[in-house]
């Protein structure tokens, strides 16, 4: 038999699996309670003179019904550049690839182009982003990886001379791109507890940036509390997916530890029914973000609509 008609067989066959999947097992929402966080107050640490935070949109998602119902509008795919009065240039996330802008969906590999659309543009990628606003790639100092899902990771090979920050498991990613060297991998056994959340590392032992424990959406799942000047801004990545469901009981098919995810929903839900002052910047949602602010900028407002990226790839 001969290696591409064992290639194609296979694809045939994830094809079949999915399609009946699809048929067999439609839609149905996971409705998890998820456990009760601690009650306030909640004591965050100290706000940081000099941090600033750039909020940029990579592309345009949309997630198959499959995994997450009916309700599936284009949402962002955001990436967000901290500046460090001490620490320099940190990342948080990195977006969609080169790849992807170029051919959406079609670019991923089998079945992961069948679970979502994807719509970007090669002068919209974050590096051509950074550049725009006069931050240059090469000074970037950190990335922080708030999973490990490519849209999230997309052009996390530009930053060669950056440190990579990523949660439990992620080691074996690391690896497989020769990146292991300049990798951290954290873990949050025994951490100290930021309530309402159950686990918090001070990544540079100041409090400017707190890393949090996810682990719902994927089990490498990271979340950081930037404490901005004029109030904390939380970058929650795919741990909240979007403000939908944060208000939802449904955590969806997305999540590998459904309760997990309810549980940090639960948390974040907590946080911010008391302190009106945290600003929750989702995964793929930008909705509420301030646009007023000094030490917050949003590039390109305009590009957080659907109707701003192209129809097709």
């Amino acid at each position: 038999m001969s290696r591409a008609w064992m290639k194609w067989a296979a694809g045939l066959t994830v094809l079949t699996l999915g399609v009946a999947g699809a048929v067999l097992v439609p839609y149905r929402p996971v409705e998890v309670d998820g456990s009760v966080p601690p009650k306030p107050p909640f004591n965050l640490p100290n706000r940081k003179p000099g941090l600033r935070l750039h909020v940029f949109n990579t592309a345009m998602n949309r997630m198959s019904s499959l995994l997450v119902g009916s309700q599936r509008p284009w949402r962002p795919a955001p990436a967000f550049a901290i500046e460090h009065p001490t620490q320099g240039l940190v990342l948080f996330d990195t977006g969609i690839s080169r790849e992807v802008a170029r051919e959406g969906e079609s670019a991923m590999p089998i079945p992961l182009r069948w679970l979502f659309e994807s719509r970007g543009r090669e002068e919209r990628l974050l590096t051509a982003q950074l550049r725009e606003a006069g931050l240059r790639p090469e000074d970037v100092r950190q990335v922080i990886v708030s999973h490990l899902h490519e849209d999230h990771v997309g052009e996390l090979g530009e930053f060669p001379n950056a440190r990579i920050i990523a949660g439990p498991g992620s080691s074996s990613f690391a690896a497989e791109h020769g990146w292991s060297e300049r990798w951290r991998e954290v873990a949050f056994d025994g951490a100290t507890p930021l309530p309402p959340f159950d686990a918090s590392l001070d990544l540079f032992g100041d409090g400017s940036v707190m890393l949090l424990a996810g682990g719902g959406h994927t089990r490498e799942d990271l979340m950081a509390l930037v404490s901005l000047p004029s109030g904390p801004v939380l970058l929650a990545g795919d741990a909240v997916v979007h403000r939908d469901w944060l208000e939802s009981r449904d955590v969806q098919r997305i999540a590998v530890k459904p309760e997990r995810a309810a549980d940090v929903r639960n948390q974040v839900r907590a946080l911010l029914a008391t302190r009106p002052d945290v600003v929750m910047l989702a995964g793929h949602d930008l909705g509420g973000v301030p646009m007023d602010r000094e030490d917050l900028r949003v590039h390109h407002p305009e590009w957080l609509v659907p109707e701003a990226w192209p129809v097709s790839p």
